[in-house]
């Protein structure tokens, strides 16, 4: 015979809605009470029937997370999806979401139309797409926004501190005594790109240094933009002695395009990024940038939406969540 959640009650001493709570990962459960009850499906083998639970509870159990492209932080960003997916007992669909195409559009009607989903995540710039969010808004659809271009209270979302970790890597470029520093914007439908110019003026500001709007090049977060923008910034009247790069990609492309044009970094040109990727550390040389905690982001916003599934209103509605440096090689005190 197979055991059933009234076995597992009993053989952990609880209710049988204590057991479907630990099972759905649901909090307000004491971790004395979620330990006996693990113990107790472990030793007596007891497997949850998805199909049934969905069935009883007219639910899903699948969450749909919209990311924009394919790059290395989305790639970063579906690893954890599906990791911390696992951890919660629910289904997550990544998909990519392109707010100009009827494809796009069409897919996420069908998914949110046949209720194949509990609920929606979404990343830039899918949160400025008034079709989605009209779509959510008619469908009564649970929805928590990653770093979305506008904060309201009535909205959930999970953030990093963009303008903080500008603000602290300008800090640390003028510390080390460089004056002419260039920064690489990105996309402007993406929030972090406002925030992340803001820290950076706001920390010249404090210095006394007066903003030079030259200095800041508009570009992409990736290598290509990145290429781009560093010639730009270097081919000035005036070459900078650092290059910020508001991303990763975009500094790695800094990077190349420094050394293809003959500069030493960090010897004559300093380049700085920002987000962490695990690739920034095995460059050469290593690159200093923030440390944007993505995969902290990513599973407070699931747990966020799981939470307001299982207690409608009663999680977190919005999480700042702060940046800080990671010290390497690409950048040193300036030599002009």
């Amino acid at each position: 015979m197979s055991v059933t959640i009234k076995d597992v009650a009993r053989e952990a001493g609880c209710s049988i809605k204590t057991v479907s709570r630990v099972v759905n990962n649901e909090p307000y459960v004491t971790e004395t009470v979620r330990g006996r009850v693990l113990e107790a499906i472990q030793r007596l083998g007891y497997a949850p029937n998805i199909s049934a639970r969905r069935l009883v509870s007219r639910r899903a159990y699948g969450i749909g997370f919209l990311l924009h492209s394919g790059g290395l932080v989305q790639a970063s960003m579906v690893a954890k999806i599906l990791e911390t997916g696992y951890e919660y007992n629910y289904d997550i669909l990544p998909l990519t979401y392109f707010p100009a195409r009827a494809k796009s559009r069409n897919k996420l009607a069908s998914l949110i139309g046949e209720r194949r989903i509990d609920g929606l995540i979404t990343t830039p710039p899918a949160d400025t797409d008034d079709f989605l969010l009209e779509l959510v808004r008619k469908a009564g659809l649970p929805l928590v926004q990653i770093d979305p271009f506008t904060r309201s209270p009535q909205n959930a979302y999970v953030a990093g501190d963009d303008y903080q970790g500008a603000q602290q890597m300008t800090d640390y470029l003028i510390g080390l005594g460089h004056r002419r520093i260039a920064y690489l914007t990105g996309p402007r439908n993406h929030r972090a790109t406002l925030d992340r110019l803001y820290g950076y003026r706001a920390a010249l500001e404090r210095a006394q240094i007066p903003f030079d709007p030259q200095l800041v090049i508009d570009s992409e977060f990736n290598f290509p933009g990145g290429y781009t923008g560093a010639k730009q910034a270097i081919m000035t009247g005036r070459k900078p002695g650092a290059i910020f790069a508001g991303a990763d990609e975009a500094a790695w492309g800094a990077l190349f395009a420094a050394q293809e044009m003959g500069y030493s970094v960090p010897g004559q040109l300093s380049v700085v990024g920002y987000g962490d990727l695990p690739q920034s550390q095995f460059i050469w040389p290593g690159l200093t940038t923030v440390y944007q905690p993505l995969d902290l982001i990513v599973e407070k916003a699931i747990q966020m939406l799981i939470e307001n599934l299982a207690y409608p209103g009663q999680a977190d509605q919005q999480i700042l969540i702060p940046s800080r440096l990671v010290i390497r090689a690409s950048a040193a005190a300036p030599t002009y």
